[in-house]
C-alpha cells in the first residue's frame, strides 16, 4: 500500500493572543497561543495543520524542527490542499 504525502515548511510564532494562518510562497506561517513548553506548541501546530489539510492528526508528523520555530511537516494523504498554498 502506498500513500500520498506532502512535505511543507512551517514557520511558527508562539505565545500570541490569537491563532492565525498565513501563506508566503510555499511556506505556511502559523501563530499559536501555546508556548513551546511540554510540547504544547507542537501539538497545537499539528492540530491546526490537520484541520487545514482535512486529515486526522495521526497523519501529521513533524519530521524536522521539533525544538525550533522553523519546522518541516509531513502530511499523509491530504484530502484538501488550500488554494493559497498552490
Amino acid at each position: 500500500m502506498s500513500s500520498n504525502y506532502l512535505i511543507i515548511d512551517v514557520n511558527v510564532k508562539t505565545g500570541i493572543k490569537d491563532n492565525f494562518v498565513k501563506f508566503d510562497n510555499r511556506q505556511i506561517i502559523l501563530g499559536v497561543k501555546s508556548l513551546p513548553l511540554n510540547n504544547r506548541a507542537n501539538l497545537e501546530v499539528i492540530n491546526m495543520i490537520s484541520k487545514l489539510f482535512h486529515v486526522d492528526i495521526s497523519n501529521v508528523k513533524i519530521i524536522q524542527g521539533t525544538s525550533n520555530n522553523s519546522k518541516m511537516i509531513k502530511i499523509i494523504d491530504p484530502e484538501y490542499i488550500p488554494e493559497e498554498f498552490l
